[in-house]
């Protein structure tokens, strides 16, 4: 029996003796911030749409912080950290949010890894309620009736450049006349299925589903793939552009950049150049605005618009018809 005891205490000074090695190897090679940055990057973040924001935010908050060892940032410093990104940076709210939220992620990760115990962050800073501005049925037709008709004109100058001038080279307009056709195409979907613009642009002939009626979009920003029902309209461009085409080529030729030059020469002649809101993503906002107007579930609009969060889908709630309705009658 005392051998036994002996042996037993003999096992628990070796293991102990043991995690005192272990405790002071992990001291030796305590990642720094940026070391730790890199962990997260090759397991967690390499190859996904949020890969570049995430870099760029680290990068913003260990020029902030100082790129100390994990276990020897504290709560007070990231306090200050948000602070100096707030006045110096002149980041909002939502983006000291948010990379407060990726700072949050290495520590986690650093946490799993045994080299620290995870700090309690500091409260997100207040953010005001965001805007929704959408396209009326008016501004709607507005624009495309501009796309629609520049395009008339420049396919009329085509034609007479050809009658005068049979032997002349006329590509140059030839293109400009399709580039806004398909200008016209790529906005009207745009604003019918509520996608981000590059999704559209990226999309190849394969993830067209026609015989369920629905787009497959399978690169989004928060890498979940979701399928999208097709309006009339949208099927019938998406029907257009896909004849001739393979099964991996894309459906659209222009790019963002081509599509944004359009867009601010469009935004400038219908007299919105002081409208800071009329972007590209302004379609897209249009979408989710319209299903809310239209008593669409939020949850349902959520999944349509591809978010990740609920809290992104929220900004649409209070365009949903309200109980208030009910009542109207009573004064009319």
């Amino acid at each position: 029996m005392k051998v036994y005891q002996t042996q037993q205490k003999f096992f628990l000074k070796k293991k102990e003796e043991t995690k005192d090695t272990k405790r002071t190897t992990m001291k030796t090679k305590m990642p720094t911030l940026s070391e730790a940055t890199r962990v997260v990057y090759k397991r967690r973040k390499n190859g996904t749409k949020s890969a570049t924001n995430f870099l760029i935010g680290m990068k913003h908050n260990i020029k902030a912080l100082g790129d100390l060892p994990v276990n020897k940032i504290t709560r007070p410093m990231v306090n200050k950290m948000m602070d100096i990104l707030k006045q110096e940076r002149k980041n909002s709210n939502a983006v000291v949010n948010q990379k407060m939220g990726y700072l949050r992620v290495v520590l986690q990760e650093m946490e799993e890894d045994g080299f620290i115990e995870m700090i309690k962050m500091p409260k997100p800073r207040p953010t005001k309620n965001t805007k929704v501005h959408y396209l009326t049925r008016q501004m709607e037709d507005k624009l495309l009736n501009y796309l629609r008709d520049t395009e008339d004109t420049l396919h009329k100058e085509l034609v007479q450049i050809i009658d005068q001038n049979p032997n002349t080279n006329y590509s140059l307009w030839n293109n400009r006349w399709e580039t806004y056709s398909e200008c016209y195409g790529i906005i009207a979907c745009l604003i019918d299925l509520g996608c981000r613009v590059n999704e559209l642009l990226n999309l190849e002939k394969r993830f067209v589903d026609f015989d369920n009626n629905q787009i497959n979009f399978n690169d989004r920003k928060n890498d979940q793939a979701v399928a999208v029902p097709m309006t009339k309209r949208v099927r019938g461009f998406m029907y257009n552009y896909s004849c001739y085409k393979d099964d991996f080529d894309k459906l659209f030729t222009l790019n963002y950049s081509q599509l944004n030059t359009i867009w601010q020469k469009a935004r400038k002649d219908l007299g919105y150049a002081d409208k800071k809101f009329y972007t590209i993503h302004l379609c897209r906002h249009t979408c989710g605005s319209r299903l809310a107007q239209r008593g669409v579930p939020i949850l349902l609009i959520k999944d349509w618009l591809g978010h990740e969060d609920i809290e992104n889908t929220m900004i649409y709630a209070h365009l949903q018809p309200k109980a208030l309705h009910s009542v109207v009658e009573v004064l009319n």
